[in-house]
């Protein structure tokens, strides 16, 4: 391997922009190190040193999640200031005084693994998906189409050196179509290796920056795979960067509302009585409603059974304790019943294209009326892939296309001894399980404020906004010498350009299950016996905890498939 010079001086890259340590923390180490740099950095944080330092990381020296990336750090590190704003809201209450966070980092490494981690009366892995229990809402993705399947890896364009991320997205045949492959080629192309040289075939007739602007011209998703300099290098990048990580500010330009008092009920978890509206799809942000309704929030999550979604989620804890509703929004009945639902939420999270719900008469402003008309602060946040600003902002994005733009895939690719250029996806969706518990912190700390000062807060959280912070020059990348440990200890299956997240989810936890036990370890799991998809439903419990049961974040009713309730009103 030819040894470069990194952005610190040091011996060891992993291509332009990137920073590499220049010893070994063991992981429980690492976490502290960089909860304290996280909680420095984000606006209005505590500054207490009794909850900073409450905070007990307990797990393996060595990350189970390949590669160089600290991306297991990172997340237990977001789920840990999660446990110290709930412990900062608990106390607002007056039903508690203690200070300490329990975080198992070996936990926040299965986390983002959540939706493949599913058993149902002993049923697992892409079995789980076939079960008559779980409704399809993806029919092209269930169809077996190679085409379908490959739509979605990592491509080499014309120019060289330069790889580009093809995303299908939910619409896989309008995208092929692009590229000059019609549906009618389907039924020649039988394997997905045949399909992926296809697809090659194509892409190399394009250059990068020509098949960025048809994608983008026609709403389509991908990104050209960046080096971490490149992406900052441009205008997206800049934009992004110039936004903290946690990102929310109060409202001045709205209606002085006075503080809020956090509901005193017999359920003691920290969000209990708070209202959420869910309006999102696919991953992040319905993690991000998860770890709401774990910290006792009432979370009803909208979707239209017009649109497709992604089914994997559906049994998993990502739909854990939330009521799931249909409405059609243009239907003015279904208009109308979202309007009620706006008009009690104390919380509005959505994960649609921004701008697209304030053309239908829900977006921030329309919140912020409502909020005045009633004399009580709301909370919007925005999940996206891009950030709330720049010319991407309104883009649609998914995981594999952050973890291009960010410089996330040419790390991995770098980190396989790939040529220059050239993207390998990281080994799960962590940028998707991630935003979602860094949108979660981004609406506990409005919550919070909202307590304390009153008024209207609007938050923002983007998936790329997570790759870039994990890649931060303070926070660094594992050496190589790091990365091969790893290697040895797990036994993980190498991987390359043409792999799609669904089989490499199952060959990570393979290698799991071969090589510790973590899969199997009940500590890390909580099982529902009375759940709609089968008698025994296992799925990943909440990573925090609290030394008080009562208080501690949990589930108190099943993951149910999406539209499964009739419509309803918040309860609390």
């Amino acid at each position: 391997m030819t040894i470069k010079e990194n952005a610190n001086g040091g011996d060891e890259s992993y291509g332009p922009g990137t920073h590499v340590e220049q010893g070994f923390l063991p992981l429980p180490e690492e976490c502290r190190r960089l909860l304290h740099l996280f909680a420095a950095r984000t606006l209005g944080f505590t500054k207490d040193k009794t909850l900073l330092n409450g905070v007990k990381f307990e797990g393996d020296d060595l990350p189970c999640i390949p590669g160089p990336i600290k991306s297991q750090a990172v997340t237990a590190v977001l789920h840990a200031m999660v446990g110290i704003v709930g412990l900062e809201i608990l106390q607002l209450r007056g039903d508690t005084s203690s200070t300490t966070t329990n975080i198992d980092t070996n936990h926040a490494g299965l986390f983002p693994a959540t939706p493949a981690l599913v058993h149902i009366d002993g049923q697992t892995g892409p079995a789980v998906i076939k079960m008559p229990t779980v409704p399809q809402w993806d029919k092209d993705r269930q169809s077996g189409s190679s085409l379908v399947f490959r739509s979605t890896a990592i491509y080499e364009t014309a120019d060289k050196g330069v790889w580009y991320q093809l995303h299908g997205s939910l619409n896989s045949w309008k995208m092929l179509a692009l590229i000059g492959i019609g549906k009618e080629l389907d039924a020649e192309i039988r394997t997905d290796d045949a399909a992926y040289d296809l697809i090659q075939q194509r892409v190399r007739t394009y250059r990068a920056l020509e098949l960025e602007q048809l994608m983008l011209q026609n709403g389509l998703s991908g990104n050209i795979v960046h080096s971490p300099e490149g992406w900052l290098k441009t205008e997206m990048g800049k934009s992004l960067a110039r936004h903290p990580l946690v990102n929310y500010s109060r409202q001045s330009h709205s209606a002085d509302l006075p503080p809020a008092s956090i509901p005193t009920l017999n359920d003691k978890r920290p969000l209990a009585g708070i209202k959420v509206v869910e309006l999102t799809r696919i991953i992040a942000g319905a993690a991000a409603g998860a770890a709401l309704t774990s910290m006792g929030a009432e979370v009803i999550r909208v979707n239209s059974s017009k649109l497709k979604d992604y089914t994997p989620a559906q049994p998993s804890s990502l739909m854990a304790g939330k009521a799931t509703i249909d409405l059609n929004l243009d239907n003015s009945a279904d208009h109308a019943k979202l309007t009620t639902l706006f008009e009690q939420a104390d919380v509005i999270l959505q994960g649609y294209r921004l701008g697209s719900l304030s053309r239908r008469g829900f977006g921030l402003e329309a919140a912020l009326e409502m909020a005045k008309q009633r004399g009580k602060g709301i909370i919007y946040v925005d999940e996206n892939c891009y950030g709330p600003d720049g010319y991407y902002a309104e883009r649609p994005g998914w995981q594999q296309v952050a973890d291009a733009a960010a410089g996330s895939s040419y790390i991995m690719g770098q980190a396989f001894n790939c040529p220059p250029g050239q993207g390998v996806l990281p080994s799960l969706p962590i940028s998707d399980m991630s935003t979602g518990i860094l949108t979660a912190l981004t609406i506990m700390c409005a919550i919070r404020d909202r307590a304390k000062f009153g008024g209207s807060y609007h938050g923002h959280a983007a998936l790329t906004g997570y790759n870039m912070a994990t890649l931060d020059h303070e926070v660094k990348l594992y050496q190589r010498e790091t990365v091969r440990k790893i290697q040895d200890k797990y036994q993980f299956v190498p991987w390359s350009s043409d792999i799609h997240v669904a089989p490499l989810y199952y060959q990570i936890l393979k290698a799991w299950g071969d090589k510790s036990d973590l899969i199997e370890s009940e500590k890390y799991y909580v099982h529902f016996s009375d759940s709609v998809f089968g008698g025994d439903l296992r799925v990943l419990a909440p990573v925090v905890k609290y030394d008080d049961e009562k208080v501690t974040p949990r589930w108190t009713a099943p993951p149910v498939p999406f539209c499964h309730h009739e419509f309803r009103t918040f309860e609390s």
